[in-house]
């Protein structure tokens, strides 16, 4: 195995621990380049990869503008207390 592909390969191995730790609070850790190209032989890992990875960011953005719209309903809620009732549009 040559030191490009083994370099290679233990970056994929990091994508993928943090692909599948994904929900728990981890340190990041620094990423090392590996030397060379992608050989051709793991390009079919790295592609599977490339598309978890945007599966996850794709739904952290999902879940960013969920939590955005609950703040906006929220700041619509009054913070003084009136005699009338209140109503909260929990859906739009």
């Amino acid at each position: 195995m040559t030191d490009n592909l083994a370099a290679w390969l233990r970056l994929l191995d990091q994508f993928e621990r943090a692909l599948d730790a994904a929900d728990e609070q981890a340190a990041p850790q620094a990423l090392e380049p590996p030397p060379g190209p992608l050989p051709e032989e793991i390009r079919e890992r790295a592609e599977a990869i490339l598309e978890r990875q945007q599966l996850m960011v794709g739904s952290v953005l999902a879940s960013r503008a969920k939590v955005a719209r609950q703040l906006i309903a929220l700041r619509r809620v009054p913070t003084t207390q009136t005699d009338a009732p209140a109503y909260l549009d929990v859906e739009g």
